[in-house]
């Protein structure tokens, strides 16, 4: 037998240096070395793992950037969608399908409505009332204000005189078609006004703080096209809370 590291006659490559303890007792005097174990790695000198790659711990850090499964994110994500997103956005828009065609919110600006509304009150107006009952005399109404006043903000005031009625204002009394109209709490006014006949489609509309609005004894009538709705609850704040009971 050639020594190691040399070739043998059939130029075959030299056989490797078993490990001492690998070497088997002689058989039958002939001297053969026990065969390695099938898992001995050559170039490592001990024996190879069952696989190659070797599984990684089951329980790895969070510091070493464990990403949620694909599956994970998905679920995440839908739950998100269905109990989150989606509720929210059909809340917001039945708020606003409300505003927009039941209830309104609004703040009042001036105190032309004390005592019955304050100066900052919030009140809600119902927008769908007179789509199935007529305009009546002492309704707290919301509207647009005439086109000629060049304002953008809504009126809040009392409807005094419908079309075909007769308004007159002397001696501190309001007269509808003769006869005193009394709203209870409004202040007594100091002006007078002569009788004047509400058009057809208009109003004849009075703040309760009489001599401190700005109203139909000003600049005229409303148009009855602009009635956004009545005003139905003053609901803010909590101590001025009252319906108006028109």
């Amino acid at each position: 037998m050639p020594e190691s590291g040399d070739e043998n006659e059939t130029g075959d490559a030299p056989q490797r240096q078993v490990p001492p303890d690998w070497l088997g007792e002689p058989s039958g005097g002939s001297g053969w070395i026990t065969p390695p174990p099938d898992n001995w790695s050559w170039d490592t000198d001990r024996p190879a793992p069952e696989s190659s790659l070797e599984a990684a711990p089951a329980d790895l850090p969070a510091e070493l950037g464990e990403v949620a499964p694909p599956g994970k994110k998905r679920r995440l994500a839908r739950w998100l969608l269905r109990d989150l997103v989606i509720p929210l956005a059909v809340a917001f828009g039945v708020a606003m399908a409300f505003q927009a065609t039941v209830a309104k919110p609004y703040q009042i600006p001036t105190g032309s409505m004390i005592p019955t509304i304050q100066e900052n009150d919030r009140i809600l107006a119902d927008r769908l009332i007179y789509h199935f009952r007529a305009i009546h005399r002492g309704d707290v109404i919301v509207f647009n204000p005439p086109a000629d006043l060049h304002q953008d903000t809504p009126f809040v005031k009392r409807v005094i005189g419908l079309p075909g009625d007769t308004v007159e204002i002397k001696h501190g009394e309001v007269l509808v078609n003769g006869k005193p109209f009394v709203v209870p709490n409004a202040r007594k006014t100091d002006y007078t006004m002569p009788a004047e006949t509400v058009p057809g489609g208009q109003l004849f509309v009075l703040g309760d703080n009489r001599d401190e609005s700005y109203d139909s004894h000003r600049w005229g009538f409303a148009p009855i096209s602009n009635v956004i709705g009545r005003a139905e609850i003053v609901y803010w704040p909590l101590s001025h809370l009252q319906f108006l009971g028109n």
